[in-house]
């Protein structure tokens, strides 16, 4: 008979071995298509699968009809307080983004919290390029009048996203004064935030969870967390006004921020419970917290890509997934990377089979 001691040895063999096999079937496959994924894997949570992705490319637009004259439209004015202007591209109405994403046109009135009364304005949100030959990006942009804020807000159509990992390129450059955020959202209390502050030092966002604030008014220190920049392949912070790949991951129990997919924090406070849509906003209410941008300010948020891997709540639980794709290099290679093939494997929430004998081999040897 085996002792207490070599019988846990001969497990920890088995459940090696056993890893061995799951690695040995995750080669890497550019040349797969993205047909070929039933699930998909995020940057840096193997055990996290998604039933669902969605990738928006807008550097591909280039050739684009809509795309040849990307000149910015004129900035809002003080007598288009109403927010009705039309879209700036056939490219955000139905049959192209405008099926996944809608730009939203609600205000607010001035408060005492938020002392500038705030106007959406579809004309803030266009395609554009820096130069002829510089890819093309989408911006959202915020301005200052004398009268309101004009911002912009980009709205997923769909409100039943029940985790997700959302990555962006990005950049937000101008006045200070504004916040550009990426984030989902329920309500108030029910929402995961990036969010960029343009009053700001240039390397620093902020991740929160919230609620920010208790019923009496006072901050909560878990909400937010101030993350920093690092540099692509520096030791040096980064900033950002130059572009940088932003990562949310809204998994449960838990929310995990990533910057140029360098893991910066994990947090439990506040993780959403509820369905949610996504969100993309440039703006500012001229509150304490975002800041009071001065009369003539301008700032944007540009975009180059959009990445999304989610589930919603109408996912069958337990959906198989035979063949897992990782999308950490789409930006790159234009369609997701098959990973390997897992028989049995489900949407996020449970772990792989990998990643649970991962817990069982340290488990045991604890």
């Amino acid at each position: 008979m085996h002792s207490p001691m070599s019988r846990s040895l001969l497990l920890v063999l088995h459940l090696i071995a056993d890893l061995q096999l799951c690695y040995a079937v995750l080669p890497l496959n550019p040349s797969a298509r993205g047909s070929e994924c039933s699930c998909y894997r995020p940057t840096g949570n193997d055990a996290a699968l998604f039933l669902n992705h969605q990738f928006f490319d807008f550097r591909s637009l280039a050739n684009e009809t809509f795309a040849s004259n990307l000149t910015p439209p004129a900035l809002i004015d003080d007598t288009q307080q109403g927010g009705i202007e039309p879209l700036t591209s056939p490219f955000f109405g139905k049959g192209m983004l405008g099926d996944f994403f809608f730009p939203a046109s609600w205000n607010t009135s001035a408060s005492a919290k938020a002392p500038i009364a705030m106007v959406n304005s579809q004309q803030n949100i266009y395609l554009a390029r820096d130069t002829s030959i510089s890819p093309v990006h989408l911006t959202l942009r915020t301005s200052r009048l004398s009268r309101f804020q004009s911002a912009s807000d980009l709205e997923t159509v769909e409100t039943d996203f029940m985790h997700a990992s959302i990555r962006i390129r990005a950049r937000v450059t101008g006045s200070a004064g504004a916040c550009a955020g990426i984030f989902t959202y329920h309500s108030d209390d029910q929402e995961s935030d990036i969010e960029i502050l343009t009053s700001d030092n240039d390397s620093i966002i902020r991740a929160t969870n919230q609620p920010g604030m208790d019923p009496q008014g006072k901050i909560i220190p878990e909400a937010t967390t101030q993350v920093v920049i690092s540099a692509p392949g520096s030791e040096d912070n980064g900033s950002w006004t130059d572009w940088n790949d932003y990562q949310l991951d809204w998994l449960p129990g838990q929310s995990q921020w990533y910057v140029n997919g360098v893991s910066k924090l994990n947090k439990t406070y506040g993780v959403p419970t509820e369905a949610s849509n996504i969100q993309l906003k440039m703006w500012s209410d001229g509150g304490s917290w975002v800041g009071n941008m001065s009369v003539g300010g301008v700032a944007t948020l540009d975009i180059e890509w959009i990445d999304l891997v989610f589930n919603t709540s109408h996912d069958a639980p337990g959906a198989s997934c035979t063949t897992v794709c990782t999308v950490d290099n789409i930006a790159y290679n234009a369609v997701p990377q098959v990973a390997g093939a897992r028989i049995g494997a489900t949407r996020v929430g449970l772990m792989s089979a990998c990643a649970l004998a991962v817990f069982w081999v340290s488990f045991v040897i604890l």
